[in-house]
């Protein structure tokens, strides 16, 4: 995990290849892609920061603002460019960031993504939710209710009944529904990977096919009998599906690759 000198970020890593920059969602946290850190090869430098969601240093906490954060981390890891994943929210704020930054994204990489339309309950939590509560929301993500253990339900009522963390998702979760990407996805100039849930209720399949059809160059994935976090839920098919696409596209991004030392 990162330390100082840059003791503003946090972030597991793994590999020394092709950077690839993995961003959780809204009640998400940088441990949900272990399984990728662990199981993708060498080829790829596998970083999954965390989100500044929950760090009151950073009081904006807009898609930009977020986008902004991690365009600082890949500042100080001196990294001009990287492939840029993300689940839900972090799908949203990868898009931000090829969108307004398309000289730092050589690469796409969606699932579950926000941006066009998700249904979401974040803005209408109980002021003190019950476990019972939390437990239904956080099912509702999976198609095995299994993926939901105690230990995670309260983790995330803790979050959600803790008045400064709760103001801050539901700021994040207004800031994402206002920040709309539609009319834009035609001007991703890079590949993109879409790997979808069949199962999604939050984001649902349709949803990725209209990414499919706005993003030029998207590619969709499908996952069967897998809910609204394919990473958590089909570990191994979803590595199996972003390692080949890497491996596949990784020519490419070679190609356009800025020359070192030259000016971002």
């Amino acid at each position: 995990m990162g330390d100082d000198p840059h003791p503003e970020f946090r972030w597991l890593e793994r590999g020394e290849g092709e950077p690839v920059v993995l961003l959780h969602g809204l009640l998400g946290r940088m441990e949900h892609w272990e399984a990728q850190l662990e199981g993708l090869g060498d080829e790829q430098r596998l970083i999954a920061p965390s989100l500044s969601i929950f760090d009151a240093r950073f009081g904006d906490v807009s898609i930009g603002a977020l986008a902004a954060h991690i365009l600082k981390l890949l500042d100080a890891l001196d990294l001009p460019r990287a492939v840029i994943g993300g689940h839900s929210l972090g799908g949203h704020v990868a898009l931000a960031m090829a969108l307004d930054h398309p000289d730092r994204v050589s690469g796409l990489v969606l699932t579950g993504s926000s941006g066009l339309r998700e249904r979401s309950a974040a803005s209408v939590v109980p002021h003190r939710p019950t476990p019972e509560y939390v437990r239904a929301r956080m099912e509702e993500a999976f198609f095995d209710p299994r993926m939901v253990t105690a230990a995670w339900v309260e983790s995330v009522r803790e979050i959600l009944t803790t008045r400064a963390s709760a103001t801050r998702v539901l700021r994040a979760a207004r800031e994402a529904r206002r920040h709309r990407v539609e009319d834009r996805l035609g001007e991703i100039g890079v590949p993109a990977l879409l790997v979808w849930g069949a199962d999604d209720r939050i984001t649902s399949p349709g949803t990725a096919e209209r990414f499919r059809a706005l993003i030029p160059e998207a590619e969709l994935r499908v996952l069967p009998r897998c809910g609204h976090a394919p990473m958590l839920e089909r570990p191994a098919v979803f590595n199996d599906v972003l390692e080949e696409w890497l491996a596949r596209t990784r020519a490419r991004r070679k190609r356009s690759a800025p020359v070192a030392g030259a000016a971002r």
